[in-house]
């Protein structure tokens, strides 16, 4: 906690009740201070501030006499005074009730130590908020960096449920269906154990960027798992997801990525698809996820379908053109 003793300056100008005002305002003048903090062996017996000094100005003004004023003449007696040990908070909320700028900092047994202002006090705290604002910027960035895959920077998978929750909840709501398209490289273990890891992360980023290049405004791609990739397509239908998917499949297949361990001789990929309106997400994914599995079973680099129905469930199967 930021303490009072943390922010007080030293007292700068001081004077004694019996001195002369011209002699004490010349100090502070002196010292461009604003005040003087008037004490008696070492306890505080009053202050003179600019407030004192104009009111000093209209008295002198009406008698024409000012050289023989002693400042106890002039000065606040018994100032409010703050704790070294009080808080920034304590310290602004006296200065605040009481409506004082200036405030004489004073140990336990009631001994000056210093001086803090208003402005001291609201420099700090404008200190304080300006870090605690880098603070949420910087939780704010973590908290997307924990939502996202630093090596294909889009979601992964906390942000794909958190997300696929929302849309889910979305469409049980609004009775508008959503979809999802489960996609996986083809034969993707045989192209990191010949061409490398590094080479397998740079086949991943441009397969990405690829399909990221051919999706609508508000569809959203994840990073499933290794090399599964999951898009989530809010108010689709099946009929959606599939030329979704296959745009996805075909930009792939467009890349030309060399692949000597596929049949198809370059990197493609294969998809699975559901859509539904009132199943859970998971069960979603389950669906996606087996006609993914009859995509790879029927050949890979192709797109299967699933759908919810009043009757069941009906597949379809979309062949590389």
């Amino acid at each position: 906690m930021t303490t009072v003793s943390d922010l007080m300056s030293s007292v700068g100008s001081s004077a004694r009740e019996d001195d002369l005002l011209v002699d004490v305002v010349a100090t502070m003048r002196a010292n461009n201070h604003s005040c003087a903090v008037i004490t008696a062996d070492g306890l505080v017996k009053g202050i003179l501030t600019e407030r004192d000094l104009v009111v000093a100005y209209s008295r002198a003004l009406q008698t024409g006499v000012i050289d023989s004023w002693e400042v106890s003449s002039i000065m606040t007696p018994d100032p409010v005074c703050v704790s070294q040990d009080a808080s920034l908070f304590e310290a602004l909320r006296l200065a605040r009730t009481h409506h004082v700028r200036h405030l004489p900092v004073i140990d336990g047994q009631g001994y000056l130590v210093g001086m803090v202002t208003h402005t001291d006090m609201i420099n700090l705290y404008v200190d304080i908020l300006e870090q605690q604002s880098a603070l949420i910027d910087a939780n704010t960035e973590l908290r997307a960096q924990s939502r996202e895959d630093p090596l294909l920077r889009i979601g992964n998978r906390r942000a794909m449920q958190a997300d696929m929750a929302k849309v889910a909840a979305t469409a049980h709501r609004t009775r508008q269906g959503y979809a999802i398209a489960l996609l996986d490289l083809d034969y993707f273990k045989p192209f990191n154990d010949h061409y490398g890891h590094v080479e397998g992360d740079h086949a991943l980023q441009a397969v990405v960027a690829a399909i990221k290049n051919t999706m609508r405004h508000g569809d959203t791609l994840y990073r499933y798992g290794g090399e599964e990739l999951l898009m989530l397509l809010p108010g689709s239908d099946i009929g959606d997801a599939s030329h979704a998917a296959e745009r996805a499949r075909q930009a792939v297949q467009l890349l030309a990525l060399s692949h000597q361990h596929s049949p198809y001789n370059i990197l493609t990929i294969s998809g699975g698809i559901a859509s539904a309106r009132h199943i859970h997400a998971d069960e979603l994914i389950a669906q996606a996820d087996k006609a993914l599995y009859r995509a790879k079973a029927e050949g890979r680099n192709r797109i299967c379908g699933s759908v919810e129905l009043a009757s069941g469930v009906s597949v379809d199967t979309l062949a590389p053109r």
